[in-house]
């Protein structure tokens, strides 16, 4: 039988310092054991780096102001830029190459992927989108259209196995589920997450978020919609703004602010 892991035991370890200039990252994201992907905002980079020692292994440039990424495979990534598009990066073993990019429908932020699908979500105003690879809309969810005040400000999304969608919305303190034609299920809140930002599932049942204003990571249960804190400011958490988890290494990386030049590493035991 699988067993989820045991996010409950996470011991920090030494901070991974990352070669960015003193810039900032915004994003983060796993290529492999030994391998990270990262956005540097200011100068226009994505990095890939050795998620041992934080050194840079390539970067490329890129046109826009890069915002948000995921892996759409092991051997690509799709990054959203400020200037409305969306920007493929080829990963040919440790070089990074741009591929075909595309605009989209507005000042898009979040990404996601669910299996030769992405989903994307926009700012202002605030709305969602399914996208085929060549940007073709195929679902689209507004609070317009539903009527009702659903996202504010969503800017992180996620994606589980199963193609369900996890939103988190710093400006109402919410965690949005959505099924893969981005009908709402459920939407989440507790005391405890506070301007929630970057989110990623871990396995069916374990959903991962920076609650940045309660210098806290959240593990969300959907089953059950318990919401709890995994780790704190013991643990050298704050204003955490963007995560990813390594299901192998059992290694959360952590984004401790958005204007870090480092990553959190914790060991799960």
């Amino acid at each position: 039988m699988f067993m989820f892991p045991d996010l409950s035991q996470l011991q920090r370890q030494e901070d991974m310092k990352v070669e960015t200039g003193g810039l900032s990252i915004w994003d983060i994201a796993g290529v492999s054991d030994t391998r990270l992907l990262v956005i540097v905002n200011k100068n226009k980079r994505v990095i890939m780096l050795n998620s041992k020692t934080g050194g840079t292994v390539a970067q490329v440039t890129l046109k826009g102001g890069p915002r948000r990424l995921c892996m759409f495979d092991n051997i690509r990534a799709v990054v959203t830029l400020g200037d409305n598009s969306l920007q493929f990066i080829n990963i040919n073993g440790d070089s990074l190459e741009l591929g075909r990019s595309f605009s989209v429908n507005g000042d898009v932020w979040g990404i996601s992927r669910s299996e030769d699908r992405l989903i994307v979500s926009y700012y202002s105003p605030p709305w969602l989108e399914v996208l085929s690879m060549d940007g073709r809309v195929i679902h689209t969810f507004s609070n317009q259209a539903a009527g009702v005040d659903v996202f504010q400000c969503p800017i992180f999304i996620s994606t589980r196995a199963d193609g369900m969608v996890y939103v988190s919305d710093w400006n109402k303190s919410t965690i949005t589920q959505l099924d893969s034609n981005l009908h709402v299920i459920r939407t989440y809140s507790d005391p405890i997450l506070q301007e929630p930002y970057g989110i990623i599932c871990v396995s069916a049942d374990q959903v991962l978020v920076c609650s940045k204003d309660s210098n806290r990571i959240v593990l969300l249960c959907p089953s059950t919609g318990v919401i709890t804190s995994i780790l704190g400011e013991q643990d050298g958490i704050k204003k955490p703004y963007a995560l990813t988890y390594s299901p192998s290494l059992r290694k959360l990386y952590v984004v401790p602010d958005e204007y870090s030049c480092r990553i959190q590493v914790f060991q799960q035991h």
